[in-house]
């Protein structure tokens, strides 16, 4: 009996690692370069274009971004990560409401222009603690193509659940150093 047990074990195990090395769906994949901004100000956009940068993918980000100032250039993927700092907000002038325009001007310029949207929480869950990161987080999943988040981030399921709801791929990494493997 033990020895069946361990074998269907193996097994499951075996499948498993296969599933996991599987490609990912074609409405995953994601094609540089990457123009990255962040929807409320915090260090999640510097996080994005430093760990793409460590993987060897090219990967500009700018936080004042707006539809005037966007070229889409050689662009194939617009990132815009979600979650507030009031700190960050406060040093750039803006509040939620201007931020939450300024990025969805920008992502319906991107749209426009043929890049594909990529809507990316990666800063856990210290970024989802008040009616600012909800409303940023809203905002910019609502208009993804793609859902990017860390493991800590969807540590109670919110993004499984949220993209599952509205038929959205959901690319889930260990943490923000994993981020270019999947750039």
């Amino acid at each position: 009996m033990k020895k069946t047990a361990l074998m269907l074990f193996l097994a499951l195990l075996v499948l498993s690692l296969c599933a996991v090395a599987e490609a990912p769906p074609e409405e995953t994949k994601l094609e540089g370069p990457y123009l990255v901004t962040t929807c409320g100000q915090s260090p999640g956009a510097v996080m994005v274009g430093m760990s793409a940068m460590q993987a060897g993918a090219k990967a500009t980000y700018n936080n004042a971004l707006t539809a005037e100032t966007f070229e889409p250039g050689e662009f194939k993927t617009l990132i815009v990560t979600a979650g507030t700092s009031m700190k960050g907000m406060g040093a750039a002038g803006t509040d939620i409401n201007a931020e939450i325009e300024r990025c969805l001007g920008v992502i319906k310029a991107a749209r426009e222009a043929g890049l594909k949207i990529v809507g990316a929480h990666i800063e856990g869950m210290a970024r989802r603690t008040d009616s600012s990161d909800a409303a940023s987080i809203e905002a910019v999943m609502a208009e993804a193509d793609v859902i990017l988040v860390v493991t800590d981030s969807d540590s109670d399921g919110f993004f499984t659940a949220y993209a599952k709801e509205h038929e959205k791929p959901l690319i889930v990494v260990k943490d923000a150093l994993e981020i270019g493997k999947v750039l």
